[in-house]
């Protein structure tokens, strides 16, 4: 950690023209720091016509408006079919399954997408000597020599934001052991989508709970989460029948991911709601979703459940002493960090042309090209802190003066990435194909 008199914090984070290899990893070094026009009508004086054509006039009105009455009868008339006959005509889930490429205001209001808005790393970290452990409420006292102290009490801890591990366990200890992770000492970020994917999500869940990793809440993650709530609500004896169904063996044994989703979107729902029981209409019904979520244990839930969607990484331990926001996917670069929504936070990849977030990239432009460019115009005071996320590994490692992308596609046998928060070094190791 550098003395926070060296920098500057309205400057940008990262020179990516700058790098020095080191270990494998490249070190980015730090720069110093009209309104609508208003419309008139003229009423015309009618002509006066005959009686007769009066009379016309009264009986085509009545009839039509006898029509809109049946019209309308009948349309209230099918609505209620939902409610009887057993429910047998209802609206198909297909057109809502998906995701939308418009956000809502919120994550799905069901009782199961229940979530944490937002934490803050507490510094309370514990290098095993009492000289090591930090004060959260004397550090806005440190300065000068007192700092630099404090700054060489606690050089070797690292607080180091890993990008989707998606179940590659073996890709995860493949980069613990590149950067030399020592768990006494460093602090674990988890950027999300810790899960679903890869082979072993579950032991991954595990193993971060051994390491007492800390971690935000990625769009898999909401789903299994999800998941797993509405799983709980119902009778072990209604889902262990469903799993012995012939339905529920064609979704497992489907040859595709879309063919498996395709039947479960019909099998699931009929099944269930011939039982009484809704699922969410928006609620993704990939098959591993459900796996995951039916065989994890009490414990791995809990863990999952408290990611946060957004962490902050307070400002003084970060190289460029500013608070560093770990996000899954991104922010909407109009609304001020902690007034973001709760979809845009776990699936934005693109701003459409409107500004609207979309979770795909066929329309419209990044998110974080369009957030550094704003960044950039806005005051010193209001561009002080850097966003690190994951989800998009379609564009790998995106690093920009003041975001940091860390997708680099670990479970397609890319690389898994990390950023160090104390020194702004960021390390990839590789990844099998899974």
């Amino acid at each position: 950690m550098q003395p926070s008199s060296s920098k500057s914090s309205s400057t940008p984070l990262l020179d990516p023209s700058s790098t020095n290899n080191t270990q494998g990893g490249s070190r980015y070094t730090v720069p110093k720091q009209p309104q609508q026009p208003h419309y008139s009508t003229m009423r015309k004086k009618p002509d006066h016509a005959s009686r007769n054509d009066c009379m016309s006039v009264r009986q085509a009105s009545a009839t039509l408006g006898i029509v809109v009455l049946l019209l309308t009868a009948t349309s209230l008339w099918f609505s209620t079919l939902d409610d009887s006959n057993g429910g047998r005509r209802h609206r198909s889930p297909s057109s809502t399954i998906k995701d939308p490429t418009t956000p809502p205001d919120s994550l799905p209001s069901d009782p199961f997408a229940q979530y944490i808005y937002q934490e803050e790393l507490q510094l309370n970290y514990d290098y095993g000597s009492t000289a090591g452990v930090i004060n959260p409420s004397r550090f806005a006292a440190l300065r000068g020599d007192e700092q630099q102290q404090q700054n060489k009490n606690n050089k070797n801890h690292r607080t180091i934001v890993v990008g989707d591990v998606h179940g590659s366990l073996l890709g995860f200890e493949r980069f613990l052991k590149k950067i030399e992770h020592n768990p006494k000492s460093d602090t674990l970020v988890m950027a999300g989508d810790i899960v679903a994917k890869g082979p072993q999500s579950l032991k991954a869940i595990d193993r971060l709970i051994e390491l007492r990793a800390k971690c935000v809440r990625g769009n898999h993650d909401d789903v299994v989460i999800r998941w797993r709530g509405f799983l709980d609500s119902v009778d072990v004896a209604i889902l262990e029948e469903y799993e012995a169904s012939p339905a529920f063996v064609d979704v497992m044994e489907a040859e595709t991911e879309a063919e498996a989703e395709a039947q479960a979107i019909e099998s699931m729902d009929a099944y269930f709601l011939e039982r009484g029981i809704t699922i969410p209409s928006d609620l993704d019904r990939k098959p591993e979703h459900y796996q995951i979520a039916r065989a994890m244990t009490k414990h791995q839930y809990n863990y999952l459940r408290q990611c946060p969607l957004i962490l902050t990484i307070p400002r003084e331990i970060s190289v460029n002493h500013i608070p560093v926001h770990v996000v899954h996917a991104g922010i909407d670069p109009k609304r001020d960090i902690l007034s973001q929504r709760p979809w845009v936070l776990i699936n934005i990849r693109n701003l459409l042309p409107d500004g609207t977030p979309s979770r795909k990239k066929s329309k419209g432009r990044g998110w974080a090209r369009e957030f550094n460019e704003l960044h950039d115009r806005r005051s010193p005071s209001k561009r002080d802190f850097l966003v690190v996320y994951g989800h998009d590994a379609g564009r790998s490692l995106n690093v920009m003066p003041w975001s940091i992308g860390l997708d680099t596609g670990c479970v397609y046998g890319r690389e898994l990435t990390g950023y160090v928060v104390e020194t702004g070094l960021i390390v990839s190791s590789s990844c099998p194909r899974v």
